[in-house]
């Protein structure tokens, strides 16, 4: 619109100059009219007397000549002499024009009105005017017309595309409204201007626009530092920004694709920022699944195979190619017959492919060749992968190379049937080749033998010297034995320092006491260990007969060697013995008294009994030593001699030897609960309780039960206990002594004696064994050894205890000497504590009573 006032303008200029130009056209027209009209008069009065035209009587005449035509108007025609002078005209009269009349003198003007001339002109440019301004008119109105034509379409236009925006809009809206993504806007100060309903719906501004707010308020904290990072990226330019962002909640976190675009207005200027979030946990997760089997599948110890349907190999893994050798280049494309070693025909591989198909997986063990060429076993599984349609599209092996277990197998099966330290069979392998020679001589008849063989004084070596020590003895001892047996003899270890020989075809006994005689020989032969030490060993031999013994199988056979082997040992060691009808007597007796002890500690059959110990130098009591007692039902007393060997055996000495201890403890604190001074109690603890290494803490564990001081307490240890692991025997006695409990070393001078030990060894009291003692009254010879051992002791300030006394000989030769105390039949029997307590009583402060009526005592 704004066009049309300049045109309107030069329209209206264009007309007043056009109107201008129509009245000087007019003027100039009329004066032309004028000339022609004065002309054309002076033509026509050329042939006239124009003389006689100035007669009044010619005036008729005249004014028809001179007559204007009607085209003249209210022009004026005049005629003059020449010479004349015309007068001038009036004032009215401005426009005249004079012109010589042809042939005469005479001149003729012709005058025309002002009024008329201007009249005409004006007219003339009136019309213009009005011409123009109909034009202008009918020019604006077109324009008008025009223009309004252009608004209504331009209008029709903007509502078509108003329209086609808002369809645009709801579209959009509604699509952004429909994605489960988050799509917001906000511009460049972080105010929102658009935010979908899944922004709305998590910044639980379902009911409230969010239009205005800040992104801190509608976005997750940590989606809306990533916004602010990123319009300041897309201020530095950057066309559009893409990461990702995690989101911690309670159900853990989730990650979110962000992908942040720039808003620009119409000239280009950034006024915000928009961003889309998607949701990609999910994804996430299972790409880690993904990735987390892509690299079990790369990175676990099977081997994995996967073929297509045909058994064509799509790939392999790592562990595929460090087993078989074959890199997966060399396998891919081929199938896993190439691995077939022929060591399975055709009926396996058919009742695989059977059972792949029924059941869709088979498992076993297979034989497959190496790139290398060796041949492996393995144990496969394979199993077909289906898809919806419930077709076999791939097949997956997993295989484990079991060369390795096969070899376990066989050590495991091999040391299951032979012992591991001498290499020779042993128990169950025994028994089987003894069953499968006993099946022989019942077809082919003939008799065999079979040789129970333990070692004498193992244990004394064992435990002086250590396991070492005897591990090599045996190993030593089964060559020597092996050297001394006839080709198809069978020589084995049944345990411990037990060994087996089996005799085949055996012609009469005299063979077998030949062989016997001289395995007794090969064991007897001193020994020479790796540490320079000597070693002696003899051997108790068992000898049963097969048929002629009563055993009728393996089993009983081996039983009666056995008890034929206890009787040698019973009738001095280092000899054999076969088997007699009486033994198997003893056997079941044993064996009945070992189920007795198992059940002993449990039903209560145990007791202590209390031996008073004195002082050397007034005979009041010192302390008492506890002694085992086990009284089976029906009052039968099982000598200590007899059951403590074969608690030890049955390793229930450890269970036992605690019993004792709290037993102890328990009686201290029912004499001092009593008002008694409770005496020092001595409890003995067998070598195998020492060496378990928890008798501290047992120790620890009955003073602090029972609330007994440690003073009341001493445990008596033989040399045996203490030379095996001298180190950590060291370190338990420390441990013991720092409980205040005091250590007796038991037997001195009966086994490994070592004067180094007794100053290396935290040791509070020296006991001297009764078989010493026993010889004080055999003379000089016979005391001096006992003298010098209380010398010895006292030097190492070591407190002395001489027990087994029996005599007043004895006694007073001890008290002579400076023993410090003194124990044994002479001062008082074991007895119960009850008995104890009253002996006590009696005694009072005045010592024991000296001279009773020897008991039996350990």
């Amino acid at each position: 619109m704004w066009v049309l006032g300049p045109i309107a303008v030069l329209i209206v200029l264009a007309g007043v100059l056009g109107a201008w130009s129509s009245a000087r056209l007019a003027r100039d027209e009329w004066l032309d009219q004028l000339d022609t009209i004065a002309r054309l008069k002076a033509q026509a009065l050329g042939g006239a007397d124009l003389d006689a035209l100035g007669d009044p009587s010619q005036s008729a005449a005249r004014e028809l000549l001179l007559a204007v035509p009607a085209s003249g108007g209210d022009a004026r025609v005049e005629l003059t002499s020449e010479g004349a002078p015309l007068p001038p005209p009036s004032a009215e009269l401005v426009y005249s024009h004079a012109v010589p009349v042809p042939g005469s003198d005479w001149q003729l003007r012709i005058s025309y009105p002002r009024a008329r001339v201007e009249g005409d002109a004006m007219a003339h440019a009136g019309w213009v005017l009005a011409v123009d301004a109909l034009v202008l008119a009918l020019a604006a109105g077109a324009a008008a017309l025009w223009v309004q034509r252009q608004r209504m379409r331009r209008l029709r236009q903007d509502r078509r595309s108003a329209s086609e925006r808002l369809q645009a809009l709801q579209l959009l809206d509604g699509l952004c409204n429909a994605t489960p993504d988050l799509v917001y806007a906000f511009d460049t100060q972080g105010r929102c201007l658009f935010a979908n309903a899944r922004v709305r719906a998590q910044a639980t501004l379902a009911t409230a626009a969010p239009d205005g707010l800040p992104v801190e308020q509608v976005l997750p904290a940590a989606l809306a530092r990533r916004w602010r990072e990123a319009i300041d990226g897309l201020r530095s330019g950057a066309a559009a920004i893409q990461g990702e962002t995690r989101l911690d909640g309670d159900d853990g976190p989730r990650w979110l694709l962000d992908t942040f675009g720039p808003l620009h207005d119409a000239q280009g200027q950034l006024i915000g920022a928009f961003g889309i979030s998607r949701d990609i946990t999910e994804r996430r997760r299972a790409d880690d699944t993904r990735r987390q089997w892509a690299l079990a599948f790369e990175n676990t110890r099977d081997g994995v195979i996967i073929t297509a349907a045909d058994s064509t190999i799509l790939a392999v893994n790592r562990a595929f190619s460090d087993i078989t050798g074959y890199a997966a280049s060399a396998v891919v494309g081929r199938t896993p017959a190439m691995l077939s070693s022929g060591r399975q025909d055709a009926a396996f591989y058919a009742d695989m492919w059977g059972q792949l198909r029924r059941q869709g997986h088979w498992q076993g063990e297979i034989w497959n060749r190496r790139c290398s060429g060796e041949v492996y076993p393995e144990w496969l599984t394979i199993s077909a992968v289906r898809d919806d349609a419930g077709q076999v599209q791939n097949y997956v092996g997993v295989f484990t190379d079991i060369t390795r277990i096969k070899r376990s197998e066989a050590e495991l099966e091999r040391l299951a049937r032979y012992d591991p330290l001498t290499g020779l069979p042993n128990r169950l392998q025994l028994q089987d080749t003894l069953e499968r020679a006993m099946e022989r001589r019942a077809r082919v008849g003939g008799r065999l033998a079979v040789l129970y063989i333990d070692l004498d004084g193992f244990k004394t070596v064992n435990d002086s010297l250590g396991h070492p020590a005897g591990d090599e003895l045996l190993v030593r001892m089964a060559a020597r034995l092996r050297g001394r047996l006839r080709e198809g003899d069978t020589l084995g270890r049944l345990g411990g320092d037990e060994f087996l020989v089996l005799l085949e075809s055996v012609a009469d006994t005299d063979e077998v006491v030949m062989v016997a005689q001289a395995l007794l020989r090969a064991v007897g032969e001193p020994l020479r260990l790796a540490g320079g030490r000597e070693a002696y060993v003899t051997a108790s031999i068992g000898v049963s007969l097969h048929p002629d013994d009563r055993g009728a199988t393996a089993v009983e056979l081996l039983r009666d060697a056995d008890a034929a082997m206890f009787r040698a040992k019973d009738d001095g060691r280092n000899r054999f013995r076969f088997y007699t009808g009486d033994l198997h007597a003893e056997a079941m007796a044993r064996l009945d008294l070992e189920a007795a002890l198992s059940r002993a500690l449990g039903r209560a059959e145990f007791s202590l009994h209390y031996q008073p110990k004195v002082h050397a130098s007034d005979g009041q009591v010192a302390g008492v030593e506890a002694l085992l007692r086990w009284e089976r039902p029906g009052g039968e007393m099982v000598p200590p001699s007899v059951f403590v060997p074969l608690a030890e055996r049955m390793g229930l000495i450890h269970a036992i030897g605690g019993w004792v201890i709290d037993e102890a403890c328990r009686q201290i604190r029912a004499w001092l609960d009593a008002g008694l001074p409770a005496p020092q109690v001595a409890v003995n603890v067998s070598a195998r309780q020492f060496a378990s290494g928890d008798l501290p803490d047992v120790l620890a564990a009955a003073l602090q039960r029972h609330e007994v001081p440690p003073r009341c307490l001493q445990v008596e240890l033989t040399e045996s206990a203490l030379v095996e692991r001298a180190g950590e025997a060291e370190v338990a006695l420390r441990r013991i002594q720092a409980l205040g409990v005091c250590v007796a070393l038991d037997d001195f001078g009966t086994g490994y004696s070592s004067l180094g030990y007794l100053h290396r060894f935290p040791i509070d009291t020296l006991k001297i064994d009764r078989a010493f003692v026993h010889r004080i009254e055999l003379g000089p010879e016979g005391a001096a050894l006992v003298d010098g051992i209380i010398a010895l002791a006292h030097r190492l300030r070591l407190h002395v205890v001489a027990e087994g006394v029996e005599t007043a000989e004895q006694a007073d030769h001890l008290r002579r000497q400076g023993c410090d105390e003194l124990q044994g039949w002479y001062f008082g029997r074991p007895m119960p504590a009850s008995a104890l307590q009253a002996l006590m009583q009696r005694a009072g402060g005045h010592g024991l009573p000296a001279g009773e009526e020897p008991a039996l005592a350990i």
